[in-house]
């Protein structure tokens, strides 16, 4: 397959280097990332000046790779429509240096560059690692990330659906497996409330040692209450 593979962390960072290396062994990858650190920048897009895309060599790394003067959103759009003109079949944003779990991903460069991605209709995957306290090891989210990759290969028909994918800073004998779950509210490294340690979420399965993957969408609309709403304002149609 041909991917994009993007970050929020820049160019230069080394869990985008052992992503790349990773995937390239059996698929065609084009890298596209910010030429320098934009974590936390959301899904933030450059108005006030141009974009340019300058190619640079990753050591080690065999796969085409474009410096970007722009958030990481500007990179997959840039790496879409302007760096190659064949056809992107997926985009995989990260490793991202520490967690995305809960409404953090609302922040978060990494997620965002991958939601930008299925807004222009293609898959996406976003990769985030648990740094905090030392000795990780970024090839244990890269191989959980092309265990995703694998088993969706082929058969994921969705190009609206980001898969957001949590590592826990565990040993890769430690980790207890793949929970698919929701977003949970606000990740705590000191703990959890007691509502969240009765909850399904990806906060909830991290803590508990898993490795998270929640299926995201750019829709925010929330339908609960959309006839409720609806009936409160329907005297003024």
């Amino acid at each position: 397959m041909r991917l994009l593979l993007t970050n929020d962390d820049g160019i230069d960072a080394e869990g985008l280097h052992i992503l790349a290396k990773c995937f390239e062994k059996d698929n065609e990858v084009i890298v596209a990332a910010p030429n320098m650190q934009r974590s936390g920048s959301g899904h933030s897009i450059t108005t006030d000046r141009s974009l340019t895309a300058e190619e640079v060599k990753i050591p080690g790394i065999n796969s085409k790779a474009y410096s970007i003067n722009g958030t990481p959103a500007d990179c997959v759009r840039v790496g879409l429509n302007k760096i190659e003109d064949k056809k992107i079949d997926m985009v995989i944003s990260g490793i991202n240096n520490g967690f995305n779990l809960g409404i953090d991903v609302l922040y978060s460069g990494t997620v965002s560059a991958a939601i930008e991605a299925a807004i222009c209709k293609v898959p996406s995957m976003a990769v985030s690692l648990d740094t905090k306290g030392g000795n990780y090891d970024y090839n244990i989210a890269a191989k959980y990330a092309l265990e995703v990759f694998s088993t969706i290969r082929g058969r994921y028909k969705k190009d609206d659906v980001v898969l957001n994918l949590n590592v826990p800073l565990l040993p890769i004998e430690k980790i207890k497996g793949i929970k698919v779950c929701n977003m949970g509210f606000k990740y705590k490294r000191k703990g959890m409330d007691s509502k969240e340690c009765n909850e399904t979420t990806d906060v909830k399965y991290i803590n508990d040692g898993y490795v998270t993957l929640t299926p995201l969408h750019y829709d925010l609309t929330n339908y609960n209450i959309m006839k409720q709403v609806a009936e409160l304002f329907s005297k003024m149609s």
